[in-house]
């Protein structure tokens, strides 16, 4: 934890209180203040930041897992295994190179250099990396002795010269980079889906006690209850992003445009899932003009926005799912009427809420609410999410770019009118969700004619709730002035 950043953050957050609460002029010089809010957001997620290390565990053993009769198993597949009384069954096997865990630091430091020589091989049109080949032999000479001989017996049966053998396993990479909390995504749980869809049971009523019969000679019977079971369906949906890149002149400067590269991916794929977790809509009319919608210009609009192929139509986001379960409000905002949207929620009002907010409505109302607690009040020992600004009756708000400040009185987004309008949302954390079928995978190709080689990277997934379409488990309330 970086305590130096984090003391800047809080620096200017007080001073942004103290200037919306003092002030004559509370939007005076805005622009600069909404930048403020959102430097002072970037300084605390640095400065909680931590690098996701790669977990070890077994040491120089448990790379036996990897062992095959054919020598060394370098990537997952299935084999069939006698399992007593169940017979012969089809398992999946962890590869060496596609592990989830490392057995040692050895097998890291194989699995971080076959990842970054297969992104480098991606990106230039002679897929030839004699430095990295040769890096990788010589890490590959340090093996446990029992895995020497399959090392060799590859190295030596090889038709071409260096690592030609080694697959091109480098999802984990950009994976771990996508892992490292840093937006609206990481402060709800995961949950690995097994298939493309996934029904999930629930409870929609339990039983009802009753009082027990007395202890006599003719017991009373108990009074039974009908259990009422409902099923969820959650289908996880894909996302992709397409980069095209120069081909690069050589091994060194393919090496060089690793770090932004994988970085840009994860980011994109970041923005992507959180703008739709809020903004989302499977609508066959979206609930907003999003062909005209290119929030805070993060999208651009060569290719066209608002197509069948838009990021913001993968799942139902927070915003459309309030309107569905018509828990919205445009009342005036103030502290009470603050508690009067919470309190919508029903039972879920006491759950484990959180606040959504953008930019715009933290400077322009909650930070001129003398009951919010803001980062420069937080004691040394509270617990601070991810994007957490301030705190407002106990629940934490989180700031959003992706929260629009240029919506209309009714909520939407109609590419036309005043789009002068905020807002923000409360919801339940336990109630919603990632639901995680597939993790980001890359496929490459290159455009001998164009001299452009693609890196697609995708991923299977959503953001979804078991709930029952009535619950009131997010509340909406917008018509915010700014």
């Amino acid at each position: 934890m970086s305590n130096h950043k984090i003391e800047e953050a809080k620096r200017l957050v007080a001073g942004l209180v103290k200037h919306q609460r003092e002030s004559d002029d509370r939007m005076n010089n805005f622009e600069q203040q909404v930048k403020d809010l959102k430097k002072a957001q970037q300084l605390m997620a640095e400065g909680q930041e931590r690098t996701i290390t790669p977990e070890i565990s077994g040491g120089d053993f448990a790379l036996k897992q990897f062992m095959n009769e054919d020598g060394v198993r370098w990537t997952s597949g299935s084999s069939r295994k006698e399992i007593a009384g169940r017979g012969r069954v089809t398992v999946e096997e962890k590869g060496l190179l596609d592990a989830d865990t490392y057995a040692n630091e050895w097998h890291a430091d194989l699995c971080k250099m076959t990842q970054e020589r297969s992104l480098v091989r991606s990106v230039m049109r002679d897929a030839s990396t004699p430095k990295a080949d040769m890096k990788l032999y010589n890490h590959l000479q340090k093996a446990p002795s029992f895995m020497k001989p399959a090392v060799e017996k590859i190295f030596s049966d090889s038709a071409g010269v260096g690592a030609e053998w080694i697959p091109d396993e480098f999802s984990n990479q950009l994976y771990q980079t996508f892992q490292i909390p840093r937006g609206l995504r990481s402060l709800f749980a995961d949950v690995q889906m097994d298939r493309e869809t996934l029904l999930v049971p629930k409870l929609s009523r339990g039983g009802r006690p009753y009082i027990k019969g007395a202890a006599t000679d003719d017991l009373a019977s108990y009074t039974a209850s009908t259990i009422e079971t409902a099923q969820k369906t959650i289908r996880a949906k894909g996302l992709a992003v397409l980069m095209n890149i120069d081909d690069a002149a050589g091994e060194d400067s393919a090496f060089a445009i690793i770090p932004a590269m994988t970085r840009q991916v994860a980011q994109d794929l970041e923005d992507a899932y959180e703008d739709c977790m809020i903004n989302g809509d499977t609508a066959a009319s979206h609930q907003d003009d999003i062909a005209n919608w290119n929030l805070r210009d993060r999208w651009g609009t060569v290719p066209p926005l608002g197509t069948s192929s838009d990021h913001r139509r993968t799942f139902l986001g927070l915003r459309a799912a309030a309107f569905d379960k018509s828990n919205t409000h445009s009342s005036t905002f103030n502290f009470q009427n603050f508690l009067a949207v919470s309190a919508s929620m029903g039972e879920l009002a006491m759950g484990n809420k959180l606040i959504i907010a953008s930019p715009e409505a933290i400077l322009a109302n909650f930070l001129d609410l003398t009951e919010v607690a803001t980062l420069d009040k937080f004691g040394p020992q509270a617990t601070v999410l991810s994007g957490q600004i301030a705190s407002l009756a106990g629940m934490p708000i989180v700031m959003s770019r992706f929260m629009g400040a240029d919506l209309e009185s009714d909520g939407k987004f109609l590419g036309s009118g005043s789009k002068n309008k905020t807002a923000y949302l409360i919801v339940n954390r336990d109630s919603y969700a990632n639901y995680v079928r597939r993790r980001i995978t890359i496929e490459t190709d290159k455009n001998i004619a164009s001299g452009v080689i693609q890196i697609c990277a995708t991923m299977r997934g959503c953001f979804d709730s078991a709930d029952a379409a009535s619950t009131k488990n997010v509340a909406y309330h917008f018509d915010l002035a700014i």
